[in-house]
């Protein structure tokens, strides 16, 4: 689901990947329900389970729970259940574009803590439109990838 709103110049999109992947979610499911059987056959005990099995989704709500992602003039952030995360334009130092999303660290350089400090969005189909507004916002930040042309392709092939 993409959003872009007029008023307040703000795109917003949600990932459920779960949603998006069916059989990757019944596999999920299945890893679940086996780990839990394995914690209570090795453990025996229903408290320590339970609190296995808290830490264990907790940790893995990214994938069950659906993840509202804002970019907007005072920065980029996401959203999921109680878990919020935002960096504004002024902080974001480096862009490293990946395979299946884009990465906005606030430092110059590769560092163990920006996996903390950072921002992961995931493109849903929708890279050149997340690159497109990185670049509005943040011009000057390196790492910033280039984007295909598909209007003007688009437009030579209507031409022809």
């Amino acid at each position: 689901m993409e959003e872009v709103n007029k008023n307040t110049a703000e795109y917003r999109y949600t990932a459920f990947p779960m949603r998006e992947s069916p059989m990757k979610g019944i596999l999920f499911w299945s890893v679940v329900i086996i780990t839990i059987w394995a914690v209570y056959w090795n453990i025996g005990s229903i408290l320590f389970t339970i609190g296995a099995a808290l830490i264990l989704l907790i940790s893995l709500t990214s994938f069950f729970l659906p993840t509202t992602y804002i970019i907007n003039d005072s920065g980029a952030s996401m959203n999921r259940w109680l878990f919020n995360r935002k960096i504004g334009w002024d902080r974001i130092r480096s862009i490293n574009d990946e395979k299946d999303g884009i990465f906005l660290s606030p430092f110059p350089v590769k560092s163990r803590l920006e996996n903390f400090r950072g921002l992961y969005l995931p493109y849903r189909d929708n890279r050149d439109r997340i690159i497109e507004i990185i670049r509005k916002y943040s011009p000057e930040v390196k790492g910033l990838p280039e984007t295909e042309p598909t209007s003007l392709v688009e437009n030579e092939g209507d031409s022809s």
